[in-house]
């Protein structure tokens, strides 16, 4: 057994390493430490032999997609606000690209690498889901964390404090469980559809994930999970030979989802509330929307007033919480804010005209190389995730942030390794 557990180690250190970077993101920093591995690793590798690299077209486009956002932190550096932030941002940011050609060698070597990724990843998020699901249910998780509450503002009367419910679970005391769970669904996704037709029940394993981004309260989370979900099953329709099966299994997972939901709606006031408020997206009235935003309006509107006045290079990075009041409108409900809470306009603020070109080639290089390629099939599963995480209007942690970046960059990497590994198993077919 320990020689079997030997062999088996030896073979997949590397996959437990990239699955430790996820398991990582419970903390406020965890996670750094096997993405700094793999950086070094990754980078020992591009001295070593770098024409190796660079003749693969795979990791080659890669690259090119990573300096479409590094270049223009690069380039807004000069002008930084405060340049010493910026550093902090800019100079580390190069470990993603050395740890993505790391993941990218590692899981393209064989098909199973890349399912041990998608049926950890399921596990874990399972996980974490159910356990956050009996810290709501009993007040505590297995670790024994409280189902806390934290202070802030009544929408409806900004003058009143009010306790919002803070959903946590294994990520305690950070509430960030709905926005990971909400990206990482993808990957759920995908290891439910591989095996259903055997179980016909492991949809069902879906629902903790569902409704723990629901009860979360976090609004970016339920967004991401919304276009995560339509998007795998516009995937499944038009991929699918059976359609009518297809639609059938959805209408399923709908109606028990829809049940989970209008339930909590109606007993869980603090859900009821948020809910409520949301609804005023739908609005005309200035007010209301700001408050179904979480009075982000004025945040937005600052954003775009930084970016107007340095519409080239921007601010530099994580330079927003430096400029804010020189920006902000005199009756600005905000003091301060550490970015803008809108993936495009702290693209706009920090990195300007250049960065947000950067950031369309980006996704022009992706959906077009993609379709060049003619194999959606095999690779959109993979491909949604980082379109969601790249949305413009994604409205909760700072897109140039330590974590959002690690999570972009991990999942870029993947979806690169789907790629390559589909290429090399072509080639050996045409051979």
């Amino acid at each position: 057994m320990i020689k079997i557990f030997n062999t088996w180690l030896k073979e997949y250190w590397s996959c437990i390493l990239i699955f430790l970077t996820i398991i990582g993101f419970v903390s406020k920093a965890l996670y750094n430490y096997p993405m700094g591995i793999m950086a070094i690793i990754g980078l020992y590798r591009v001295v070593s032999s770098p024409k190796d690299i660079w003749n693969d077209q795979t990791q080659k486009t890669f690259i090119i997609v990573f300096l479409c956002l590094w270049l223009p932190l690069l380039i807004s550096f000069p002008d930084a606000v405060n340049q010493s932030r910026a550093a902090q941002t800019i100079f580390p940011y190069l470990r993603f690209i050395f740890a993505g050609l790391f993941i990218i060698q590692e899981l393209s070597k064989d098909k199973n690498r890349l399912n041990f990724i998608v049926y950890a990843v399921f596990i874990v998020v399972i996980f974490w889901c159910l356990d956050a699901s009996i810290q709501f249910l009993i007040g505590q998780n297995l670790l024994g964390y409280p189902y806390s509450h934290y202070v802030g503002l009544d929408p409806s009367n900004l003058a009143r404090k009010v306790y919002f419910n803070n959903l946590t679970g294994m990520f305690y005391p950070r509430n960030t469980i709905a926005h990971i769970c909400s990206i990482l669904s993808a990957f759920c996704f995908i290891a439910v559809y591989q095996h259903v037709h055997k179980y016909k029940w492991l949809w069902l394993s879906l629902i903790p994930i569902f409704f723990v981004v629901f009860v979360s309260g976090r609004r970016a989370a339920w967004v991401m999970l919304a276009f995560s979900s339509f998007g795998f099953f516009i995937y499944l329709y038009l991929c699918a030979v059976n359609k009518k099966q297809i639609m059938k299994l959805t209408g399923m997972i709908t109606l028990v989802v829809s049940i989970v939901f209008g339930s909590t709606i109606l007993l869980h006031q603090p859900t009821n509330d948020r809910f409520k408020v949301t609804l005023g997206l739908f609005s005309n009235d200035y007010e209301i929307i700001d408050k179904a935003t979480a009075r982000r309006l004025p945040l937005w509107e600052t954003a775009y007033t930084t970016f107007k006045a340095n519409p080239v290079n921007g601010i530099g990075p994580r330079g927003f919480r430096y400029v804010y009041q020189d920006y902000a409108s005199q009756d600005n409900f905000w003091v301060d804010q550490t970015h803008p809470h809108l993936l495009l306009l702290e693209i706009m603020a920090e990195t300007g005209g250049l960065g947000l070109l950067g950031y369309l080639i980006l996704f022009y290089l992706l959906i077009k190389s993609a379709l060049n390629r003619k194999r959606l099939k095999i690779e959109f599963p993979f491909l949604l995730p980082v379109l969601v995480a790249l949305l413009p209007f994604n409205a909760h942690m700072a897109f140039y942030g330590s974590i959002w970046s690690s999570m972009i960059w991990w999942l870029m990497a993947i979806y690169f390794s789907n790629i390559r590994l589909a290429e090399q198993q072509n080639l050996g077919h045409t051979t």
